[in-house]
């Protein structure tokens, strides 16, 4: 292993996507998570709360860089593209700030940067990046050899090695499968899919480890992150499954997968193994996820339409461990978020915090309390950091890749071929996220335009509809919450419940619903109503000073979610009146382990402490509200009394007497305006029906199954890998009646003495689809290399044969070819080239089977020449007589002494 620099404080940062300690403490329980059980009995760990709105991408950036998405400016999966219209993926050309992989490459640091969220393409920092975009690296048939695709990897020389790396769901065999699904020999793979999810989540997540792994024993290494998505992908293709088992759940299908998330954790347990033996025992480890999973009873039964609706899933806590030289033992962290930890990591290493970073250094983790030094900002500070410089031109064809394994993936809708609509659906997405961050935050002058601006761009849009709403009651436009939602539904329908107590607590906040009954029938729909909706009555409730319901629905928004932070405040809050005040600390504590910025969590805990004779912790828990919350007048005045009463400062007592009296007599307009805003009206879209509405979604978001608009057009296409037969599968159709297009560009030769049947013009299809448009050429068989096949325009349907052949025949005929020939071949041994020309086959089968609009029969070349009148009566059957109205003809172009190299041949 390779030394790290001198006198530097190694790290090693490891993600892991969706990771839960719901999941895992059971794991623990049963001894078998051994490496992760080892890691937190010698250092600290606790829950990590996620931000607003919770997408990866967004959150990854976050903890890289310290900051909310607002300031980092990565606002979701896909950006408009700034050089020739249409989306693009979030690259790191998109980020706004600097990354922690930055400000150390300033101080000298050498840093490691593997599969980290739109790192792509590759920033040149001190050491090795190795982007999101490893998972699309394949096999290149044409230059043979194994290809990362254009600024994947930093440094350049490492590019084909890390390519080579990718593990393909194909060479999988049975033991690295069944593990996670035993019972998975039972399923019929034609129809049933799920099995091939899961060989490819599990191949993705050892393509991660294998690069993060020899990225590790390359170069030597002070600070490394590594970013897994394993844990969110197996949980969103298995987490139903999981038990104990839902009722809408199948039995089998249950016994089937219900250990996929045990064994998920279990292999990401083995692969922390390596990582920690690779680290060596001086390195400071930090374990994090972005967010939690949902499981038990709290799994949704309805994934919503929209482009990140699979994030309904996410829970609000994932997971935070840190262990090394300078930690604590064995000892829990509270009220950690994903803003900690780039702070955190300076600190440890030395290096100040930046002071307009949103989050804390952890120093309680620290077993001797370290000195945290500021700066204003490390965008400031000079030298090369290895951030790109200035908006860069991501290649188009490059873009276009990540976006179609982002939509593979199911983080994206499949974008189409409108370039226009790319972009303008992508900028849609974006400033919606913006919005949503800056509201969560409670930046409503910056968010009101945008949410504004996106539904009149898109009115049909519900969710734009309801988090307006939502926006509008947060902001106290109350009249307007009143006007949108009576606009856009029919509030007395049964499915709109959510929309109507959207419009109930506005009514109620007017003083116009007269009493609280129409608030308490709420408390009856339990079953309807979600944890944070019930926190909400409470809310009401208690501006009524009605104490009994308001903790009536606090309890049921604790009973729906346990870990509601909100809603265990508020509870605590009416058990302080209730005087049950060693109850009210305990929740307030669970509360501030939670969210630790929730200013309202500390003054409850504050008060409930004081009344406990407890003035000094009291003291530190409203000094902390008053961090959080500098305006926040009840724990001014607490504060006052407490070191007048109680700790003998007359000094600090009249200071925050006076915080009161400043805050009391702010200015009259501010309270006028307050009061104004509540009768403030805007204008409003114009809004279809309800169900016209629906159509529009439809027919903007369509299902994945359902078939795109067609040209009416099918083509009979001829594919596989080069020398696995296409040629005499050309020549048996146009025997059985189906011409060839071919231009005659290539002539027979040795190789293929009755010639190769090629059309040159297909291999530009990628780049001018419209070479399909040709008159007639629906009509005659067309033969496509394998690699062009994903290039394919989709508004045709097509049939295509595709040709197999043993893979070590097709590199000897290929090797034979290339030495007649006279030209340079691939610089690889024939293992290598098999493994690749294999694994590409298996990709282009595995896509194939997964495209509605292509339907295709594999023949396999040896058998064809052996044995042709069964394969010809299937192709017969597939093309139907229309298309081949003499299959009976077609054994005449087979020639068997033609069929050279066999396995057997040596």
């Amino acid at each position: 292993m390779n030394p790290s620099n001198q006198g530097k404080k190694k790290v090693l940062l490891i993600g892991w996507d969706g990771a839960d300690w719901e999941h895992i403490t059971p794991l623990l329980e049963e001894g078998l998570l051994p490496t992760l059980e080892g890691l937190i009995n010698r250092g600290v760990m606790g829950n990590i709360a996620t931000l607003q709105p919770v997408l990866s991408p967004m959150l990854w950036n976050s903890i890289a860089s310290g900051k909310h998405a607002y300031k980092h400016g990565i606002y979701g999966f896909i950006e408009p593209n700034p050089q020739g219209g249409g989306a693009r993926p979030y690259t790191s050309y998109s980020r706004k700030t600097r990354a922690i992989w930055n400000m150390l490459t300033l101080k000298g640091y050498r840093t490691n940067v593997i599969n980290w969220w739109a790192s792509h393409p590759a920033e040149k920092i001190n050491g090795c990046v190795v982007t999101n975009a490893i998972g699309g690296a394949k096999f290149d048939p044409a230059l043979k050899k194994f290809s990362a695709g254009r600024g994947t990897v930093h440094p350049e020389k490492w590019s084909d090695f890390f390519a080579k790396l990718r593990v393909f769901p194909h060479e999988l065999v049975s033991e690295q499968i069944l593990p996670f699904a035993p019972g998975a020999t039972e399923l019929n793979q034609e129809e049933d899919s799920r099995l091939t999810t899961l060989a490819k989540v599990i191949a993705e997540t050892m393509t991660t480890h294998n690069v993060a792994t020899a990225a590790m024993e390359l170069e030597p290494w002070d600070f490394m992150a590594v970013y897994y998505t394993g844990v969110d992908h197996f949980s969103h293709g298995f987490m139903q499954y999981h038990p104990p088992r839902l009722s809408y759940v199948p039995e089998k299908d249950f016994e089937i997968f219900k250990d996929v998330i045990k064994g998920c954790y279990r292999f990401h347990d083995m692969m922390l193994e390596r990582l920690l033996q690779l680290a060596g025992p001086d390195t400071t480890v930090v374990l994090c996820s972005d967010h939690g999973f949902h499981s038990r009873e709290s799994r949704p039964m309805i994934t919503p339409r929209e482009p990140t609706g699979p994030a309904v899933w996410h829970r609000r806590y994932g997971i935070f461990v840190a262990a090394g030289p300078d930690i604590k033992r064995d000892e829990r962290v509270y009220g950690a978020s994903l803003l900690d930890v780039t702070p955190t990591i300076l600190t440890l290493c030395g290096e100040p915090i930046g002071a307009d970073m949103d989050g804390r250094p952890l120093i309680e983790i620290f077993e001797n309390q370290p000195k945290v030094q500021t700066i204003p900002s490390w965008d400031d500070l000079p030298g090369d950091c290895g951030m790109h410089k200035a908006q860069g031109e991501m290649d188009r064809e490059e873009a276009d890749e990540l976006m179609r394994q982002f939509a593979a993936l199911g983080y994206i809708d499949d974008p189409g071929e409108d370039l226009e609509a790319q972009g303008e659906s992508a900028d849609i997405e974006a400033k919606y996220n913006l919005a949503r961050n800056l509201q969560w935050l409670g930046f409503h002058e910056q968010a009101q335009p945008l949410l504004e601006e996106v539904l009149r761009r898109a009115p049909w849009e519900d969710r734009f509809i309801v988090q307006l709403a939502d926006f509008y009651i947060h902001a106290g436009f109350l009249r307007q919450t009143v006007s949108l939602l009576e606009k856009a539904y029919d509030l007395d329908s049964p499915k709109n419940h959510g929309a109507k107590f959207l419009w109930t607590i506005a009514k109620f906040q007017l003083g116009e619903l007269g009493d609280i009954d129409e608030l308490k029938k709420w408390l009856q729909r339990s079953e309807k109503l979600t944890s944070q909706q019930f926190f909400r009555l409470g809310e009401m409730f208690l501006r009524k000073r009605d104490y009994e319901l308001a903790g009536a629905a606090f309890e049921l928004g604790v009973a729906k979610n346990p870990d509601n932070a909100e809603a265990l405040v508020g509870l605590a809050g009416v058990l302080c009146r209730d005087k049950k005040f060693e109850q009210a600390v305990e929740l307030a504590l669970r509360a501030t382990g939670l969210v630790y910025r929730l200013p309202k969590a500390h003054y409850v805990l504050g008060l409930a402490l004081l009344r406990s004779d407890e003035p000094e912790r009291a003291e530190f828990a409203l000094k902390t509200a008053i961090r959080f919350g500098p305006n926040y007048i009840q724990a001014h005045r607490l504060l006052s009394h407490l070191y007048r009463k109680f700790l003998n400062d007359p000094k600090q007592a009249d200071h925050h007497a006076a915080e009161v009296e400043r805050i009391r007599n702010r200015p009259i307009a501010d309270k006028e305006a307050q009061q104004n805003r509540r009768n403030m009206l805007f204008e409003l879209p114009e809004f279809d029906s309800e169900q016209k509405r629906h159509d529009r979604l439809i027919e903007e978001r369509p299902d994945r199954v359902d078939p795109r608009k067609r040209s009416g057009k099918t083509f009979t296409l001829v594919s596989g890998l080069p020398r696995s037969g296409t040629s005499l599968m050309m020549q048996m159709l146009e025997a059985g009646g189906l011409p060839p297009k071919t231009d005659d560009i290539r002539q027979a030769d040795v190789d293929n003495p009755k010639g190769y049947m090629e059309w040159e013009k297909i291999k530009q299809v990628g780049k001018n689809p419209a070479v399909m448009n040709e008159l007639d050429l629906d009509k005659k068989a067309i033969k496509v290399i394998s690699m062009l096949l994903q290039k394919l325009p989709p508004n045709h349907d097509y049939k295509i044969i595709f040709m197999t052949r043993p893979v070590e025949e097709v590199v000897e005929s290929q090797a034979a070819m290339i030495t007649r020939l006279n030209t340079e071949g691939a610089n690889l041994d024939s293992e290598q080239i098999e493994r690749g020309l294999a694994s590409h086959r298996q990709e282009i089968l595995g896509w194939l089977a997964g495209v509605p609009r292509i339907k295709h029969l594999v023949v396999d070349y040896p058998t064809l020449v052996e044995s042709p009148e069964e394969i010809i009566q299937s192709i017969a059957e597939f093309l139907g007589p229309e298309i081949l109205p003499n299959p009976e003809r077609m054994i005449s172009a087979v020639d068997p002494s033609l069929y050279r190299r066999r396995v057997s041949e040596t």
